[in-house]
């Protein structure tokens, strides 16, 4: 069944529009585990088997800090009718504080709090990164993404243009440090070194659509994106 992801938007953009998403974080404990989706109403259930073979090398996830219930599959609540918003809006203190699905009581927007762990003999490079595999409507133009890996915050948008000026958008002092994605569909990779049995990352996962983008327009009602976080193991390691 196919995997949808689907974002919605409504009314203009200073208005706050609309949109629905969710959020699915799946180990596959294999060269490529940790799934992100973002999906909508029509979504299917979501399926995948395990790799025993990546699971013998140790490496799982979990929602919790003492791996009491580690699984190949974490998902969130889905997070219906969230409208769009900025950075400054993000409780990141409580964010990062709260394992598993954060929902803040005032704004919508997906956060996740997921840790990685090294539960093998060996040690090993661990490759992640994240990849949009569906883009319809541009949805992408609007989206800021903000990993934040042990404490560290780094945040992600696609890359600007100019208007018919040749002037680009000036944005919050929040926004001005934002990374571009490495391409159309590929938003970041980073690479975990040496990556030590029984040692373990504190991941967090945030994602809204940013009102304060030029491009968050009504071009993009209706759109949808899906995206995925992979971490591989260095087939080297």
């Amino acid at each position: 069944m196919k995997l949808s992801d689907v974002l919605y938007s409504k009314h203009r953009r200073l208005k706050r529009r609309i949109w629905t998403f969710g959020l699915l974080i799946t180990g596959m404990l294999s060269l490529a585990f940790g799934l992100l989706t973002f999906y909508g109403y029509n979504a299917g259930n979501f399926v995948m088997s395990i790799d025993m073979d990546a699971y013998d090398r140790g490496i799982i996830l979990s929602d919790s800090l003492d791996f009491s219930d580690p699984k190949p599959r974490l998902m969130s609540d889905p997070v219906p009718d969230a409208r769009d918003m900025t950075y400054s809006w993000l409780k990141l203190e409580e964010v990062v504080e709260t394992d598993g699905n954060y929902r803040d009581v005032d704004y919508d927007y997906v956060a996740y709090t997921f840790y990685l762990k090294n539960t093998g003999k060996e040690t090993v490079d661990v490759i992640y990164h994240i990849r949009i595999t569906d883009n319809y409507k541009n949805l992408a133009t609007g989206i800021r993404i903000l990993i934040i890996e042990d404490g560290i915050e780094t945040l992600y948008q696609l890359a600007d243009v100019p208007n018919e000026f040749g002037e680009y958008p000036l944005y919050p002092i929040e926004l001005r440090d934002s990374k571009e994605f490495i391409s159309d569909t590929i938003v970041m990779r980073q690479v975990i070194q040496s990556f030590r049995p029984d040692q373990v990352k504190k991941f967090t996962f945030v994602m809204w659509l940013e009102g304060e983008d030029p491009d968050t327009t009504d071009d993009i009602l209706g759109g949808m994106i899906r995206l995925q976080m992979n971490f591989s193991i260095n087939a080297e390691s």
